[in-house]
């Protein structure tokens, strides 16, 4: 993939509205409900959701784990899209590093920590597999190593997670190319960093469910009191819904439980992603709206019941990508990845403090934007963006007066001088895919390093106070 050519240009930050009511959107002429992002469901044409009612508790037992795929170190590493973005327009934050994986197509980002280093893990899509890199000192971040699997699978997402003093990554796996390709995920061990190992590979028919689910697009862990993964809750793109693995025993992985929207899945309602907060989990189902479940509930096996209406957070015209509470939990965010149409809103706050009435309260959008936001994060009162190529964003929510709650940006890290072409031909998707926090010393001084996933450059390292 060729690099992209830049010309200088200042990006503006704005917050298009502050208004406490929002007047639903109603015109919507977008051509394709699939975002681009997400290959061709292979198997939907044989996809029989399940009832909403019926627990998806395994109906035979779990077979022995299977693995299909090997890991092969990348040596040497290739060196291609590696445009720095430093030096572009910045404000409230500082540049710390910049660190390309040689890849052109890097995807999610995660954190994990191990004895006393830390590292940065980030997904690498239809190229290879997964990239690591050692950033203990922030400003001086190296190359673990990057691994490829043994055939071809797309892997958009992974999630870093510990059990029993080890850590771990789960990998998504989609077929993107042909019926044949490898899905499903997979769970690999990284307590050895520059030598990680595949402990097990998943999907229907080995976690003892009869419909035999396969590509998986997202995945999200849950932990149990200790901090240790317990559950795996993966987006099953093929069939439309949410199923729900229990990972305590690696060696008895099973489906307890799953949720498939009670008014059918199609190429328009499908789960892209779920945010697991305290008892609740966020279940992002595309033209269908959020969905909010009790964790307790799913997890225990028992029969779901969405707590917000259905339908009841679904703007008009929104492909719900992914959605993140605030602290207290009276709020959410929702974003949409797809429908790039200035002056709509991609990014909207509605209040569920009754979750059996949510309602919309704000509206925030960039003025002039290059492209649409991806993955969204809260940290105490702040929201972190990436904003794709208008990069890395950052807005201060104030919800203590819950009837007039405030969104403002605060800080901002360009990528793009311009807007460009980026994965796939798209115009939208390239830049920053997401970010993850973590406390840092830059240059003696007690920061917040933002680590941020970008598509088609790498590894970009800024700090915040």
């Amino acid at each position: 993939m060729k690099r992209l050519a830049t010309t200088l240009s200042i990006i503006p930050l704005i917050l298009a509205c502050t208004c406490s009511t929002i007047t639903p959107i109603t015109s919507f002429t977008r051509d394709t409900d699939v975002p681009p992002s997400t290959p061709t469901r292979a198997d939907a044409a044989t996809a029989n959701p399940q009832p909403t009612t019926r627990s998806a508790t395994a109906t035979r037992s779990p077979t022995s784990t299977s693995v299909p795929l090997s890991l092969r170190k990348i040596d040497p590493l290739p060196t291609d899209c590696r445009e720095s973005p430093l030096g572009l327009p910045i404000q409230n934050m500082i540049e710390v590093a910049y660190l390309p994986t040689g890849f052109c197509f890097n995807g999610e980002i995660d954190l994990f920590e191990k004895d006393g280093r830390l590292y940065v893990v980030q997904s690498l899509s239809d190229e290879a597999a997964f990239f690591i890199a050692d950033v203990t000192d922030p400003t001086k971040p190296t190359v673990v190593g990057a691994w490829q699997w043994s055939q071809f699978t797309y892997t958009a997402d992974l999630k870093a997670f510990k059990q029993n003093g080890k850590n771990y990554i789960v990998l998504s796996q989609q077929r993107a190319r042909s019926v044949n390709d490898v899905c499903g995920i997979e769970i690999v061990d990284v307590t050895t960093p520059s030598n990680p190992t595949v402990v097990g590979y998943y999907k229907g028919s080995t976690t003892g469910n009869i419909s035999n689910w396969c590509d998986v697009h997202t995945s999200q862990v849950s932990v149990d009191s200790k901090g240790d993964g317990a559950y795996i809750y993966l987006s099953s793109t093929a069939r439309g819904d949410l199923r729900v693995i229990d990972i305590r025993d690696f060696n008895n992985v099973r489906e307890v439980n799953h949720y498939t929207y009670s008014l059918g899945t199609s190429q328009n309602n499908f789960v892209h992603d779920t945010t697991i907060v305290g008892d609740r989990v966020y279940v992002a189902y595309w033209s269908a709206g959020l969905i909010i479940l009790d964790k307790k509930q799913v997890e225990a096996g028992q029969t779901v019941t969405p707590l917000n209406p259905l339908d009841s957070i679904k703007p008009s015209g929104f492909k719900i990508h992914q959605a993140y509470p605030t602290a207290d939990g009276n709020f959410v965010f929702i974003q949409d990845e797809v429908t790039y149409k200035p002056p709509f809103s991609q990014l909207r706050l509605y209040d569920i403090r009754d979750v059996k009435n949510p309602k919309e309260v704000l509206s925030i959008a960039l003025e002039n934007p290059f492209s649409s936001p991806h993955n969204i994060l809260i940290d105490g009162d702040k929201l972190f963006v990436g904003w794709y190529m208008d990069g890395v964003r950052v807005f201060k929510v104030d919800v203590s007066k819950p009837d007039q709650p405030k969104v403002e940006p605060v800080a901002y890290k360009a990528v793009r001088a311009a807007k460009g072409k980026g994965v796939m031909g798209s115009d939208i998707f390239d830049g920053i895919w997401g970010v993850r926090l973590h406390e840092c010393n830059v240059k003696g001084e007690k920061m917040t390093c933002v680590y941020a996933s970008d598509l088609t450059r790498g590894l970009i390292i800024v700090a915040m106070k």
